[in-house]
């Protein structure tokens, strides 16, 4: 499933490959009108501006509509040449009718790219095919201070009567117009997601006209939410006059929508269903036969996408994805849905983003890009372990699981996937519903290392590492087909952002092939010089390996920052010292709370052993940007702890 990024017809700027002048370009009026625009200030950084992003959407049927788009840019600086680079994405059938670009330098020198002298590529996503392609272009004459415009007309089909656009982007826009027309009688909805609604005016062919102006960028800023979730957006459903048209542009209705379209998906053939019976055979509760299917679709069938038209959004029939033993994620659903139920077990289609907030209550949108199962569970069944759990309005339970994921058990749910929204299609229609935010301990990273050091300041010894949810996923997923060697080398790799001349002796990983135990790692190290003498003291960084500071700059922040998960992660480090040295001075222990997260460490001095421990907890993925100076506050702590060193003396 995919996500578009700026409507709901496949368009984006992008790179392009193309340079065609023009002497005698004759640049249309309204592009002039733009340029001739009183701008107010922006600041130096501000690349380019958009002068003007006009979409005309006329409906002409209920599977078809026209789409006329113009655009004008100012580039501003060097960096803004980007901004002279189009490509419209077309999918299946839909036609373009014309495309074309004109800019003007500073000079007042004209450019022109012509329809024919843009070029018609394929596109390869993640799909290993797709019906999508996209004519691209660059509009010569590029440079800071010049004008730059593209004007288009598409015929598109859509699947659903509703056309989404987003206003902003990561560069400021000076005027935005959608007009929407529509065949006599028939009528719309609008639906605002971040921001307040705005009303349209009629225009003289009985349409209507949405205008907004100075919208600020949405900027780059490190970690912050995806464009789409923090843009402002308009969704316009339209429909033809019908005794149900009240319930058009609900999420209700977008179930029901997806209900039909996968109707006769789940059908079982002999063999399915016999497969169903041998995996769960000798299994009675619910939690045996869930994991048993679950299983079945992580490791023996293969994410393959194949994505032709409404292939986007309706999966393949379950027989046919369990005898080719491979499909997208819709398809993994589809067949686990059909295999639950052949076993007794009831399940529904989730729809969701794995961009989280990109779906948003306000706006009932099929632009979801991932498909899941919410597995009912049986009534008086505890939820006792399973940690993504949601209760429906229906008052039923729903064990929300990904079996595109192989890394992730039935029970658990990744950390991209939680704290969302999500759209469970049950009961004929649709639902949405909020995924749970799992708490820190269930994803938890352990680490407690032994050293000896030695007179000259060499570190020898081991560190073993325990890890769970999100942290035992991403290891797997980087370890899991690597040899020996390349395990060897990945840790190696790893170990180089703390330690420098170090030597890896051994690797051991266990329980890499069992998602349900705790992924376990040992290491065993020698470090030549880990301890700095200086005369007749020693200083020893009790933080052996391990960073959990962030580098944040000090730039005014606008957006939150989003973590991909919440955390529990633990450093135990013991050092038996040479008996020339004994502890001098050591620095004071940590303790900070801020709420979102938290952070401790002590050292402890027993004989001639050394301990330093620390545990750092996150509780919450989004941290708002009035509460950045907190976590600047944070973060430098974390970095003075983790480089603070003990001070050894050696004796007399």
């Amino acid at each position: 499933m995919r996500k578009p990024s700026k409507s709901s017809p496949w368009f984006f700027l992008a790179a392009a490959l193309l340079l065609v002048t023009s002497s005698h370009a004759a640049t249309p009026d309204w592009v002039r009108v733009a340029a001739a625009s009183t701008l107010p200030a922006y600041t130096p950084e501000t690349n380019a501006v958009v002068l003007l992003d006009d979409v005309n959407v006329r409906v002409l049927s209920s599977v078809e509509y026209l789409e006329h788009y113009r655009r004008v840019v100012k580039i501003l600086r060097p960096e803004g040449r980007d901004e002279a680079a189009l490509s419209v994405y077309l999918k299946g059938k839909e036609k373009l009718h014309s495309i074309h670009c004109w800019s003007f330098d500073r000079s007042g020198k004209e450019f022109e790219l012509k329809d024919k002298e843009f070029i018609e590529r394929g596109v390869s996503g993640f799909e290993l095919y797709n019906d999508v392609r996209m004519r691209t272009g660059t509009c010569p004459g590029a440079d800071p201070g010049s004008v730059v415009a593209f004007e288009y007309e598409v015929q598109r089909h859509g699947w659903v009567n509703e056309f989404e656009w987003g206003f902003q982007e990561s560069i400021p826009i000076h005027e935005s117009h959608v007009l929407l027309t529509l065949p006599p009688g028939w009528e719309y909805k609008a639906q605002w997601a971040n921001g307040a609604p705005i009303e349209p005016s009629k225009t003289g062919d009985g349409g209507w006209e949405w205008t907004l102006r100075d919208l600020i960028a949405v900027e780059r800023e490190p970690m912050r939410p995806s464009t789409w979730a923090l843009s402002l957006r308009l969704g316009l459903i339209y429909f033809p006059p019908a005794p149900n048209s009240s319930s058009a542009g609900s999420w209700q209705a977008l179930g029901r929508w997806y209900t039909q379209l996968t109707s006769d998906r789940r059908i079982p053939s002999p063999e399915l269903s016999q497969k169903a019976l041998e995996l769960t055979a000798g299994k009675t509760d619910f939690d045996a036969k869930a994991r048993a299917l679950a299983s079945f679709l992580q490791t023996d069938v293969r994410y393959v996408a194949i994505e032709i038209g409404i292939g986007d959004y309706q999966p393949h029939p379950a027989v046919d994805i369990f005898r080719a033993r491979y499909g997208d994620c819709k398809d993994k659903a589809t067949l686990l849905s059909t295999m639950l139920h052949e076993a007794g077990i009831e399940s529904n289609y989730v729809l969701i983003s794995t961009h989280r907030g990109t779906v948003n209550p306000d706006l009932s949108s099929p632009h979801f890009n991932h498909a899941i199962l919410g597995i009912e569970l049986p009534a008086g069944t505890p939820a006792v372990g399973y940690h993504a759990v949601i209760e429906a309005k229906s008052g039923k339970k729903y064990l929300i699981f990904d079996p595109t994921d192989p890394y992730t058990p039935l029970g658990d749910l990744r950390g991209d996937l939680q704290d969302t929204y999500a759209l469970l299609v049950a009961d004929g229609g649709g639902e949405l519903i909020h995924t749970p935010l799992a708490h820190p301990e269930t994803n938890q990273l352990s680490r407690s290392g032994h050293f000896t050091l030695a007179a000259d300041g060499t570190i020898s010894g081991e560190i073993s590492e325990t890890r769970s949810g999100d942290h035992a996923l991403r290891e797997r997923a980087s370890l899991f087909h690597a040899n020996q060697q390349q395990r060897m080398e990945e840790m190696e790799q790893r170990l180089s952002r703390s330690l420098k001349g170090f030597t890896l002796e051994t690797v051991d990983v266990q329980q890499l092939e069992h998602t349900d135990k705790n992924l376990e790692i040992m290491l065993k190290l020698n470090n030549p010089g880990y301890g700095q003498i200086r005369g007749p003291l020693m200083l020893l960084r009790p933080r052996v390996i391990g960073e959990k500071s962030l580098a944040l700059d000090r730039k005014p922040r606008h957006f939150p920052f989003q973590f991909e998960d919440t955390s529990r992660e633990t450093d135990v480090y013991e050092f038996e010292l040479p008996k020339e040295y004994a502890v001098d001075d050591l620095p004071e222990p940590v303790n900070i709370d801020m709420g979102f997260a938290a952070y401790h460490s002590k050292f402890e001095v027993a004989g001639n052993k050394l301990r330093y421990s620390r545990e750092f907890i996150r509780r919450e993925v989004l941290v708002p940007a009035e509460r950045v100076e907190e976590l600047r506050k944070m973060q430098g702590i974390i970095g003075a702890d983790e480089n603070a060193a003990v001070v050894l003396k050696r004796n007399s």
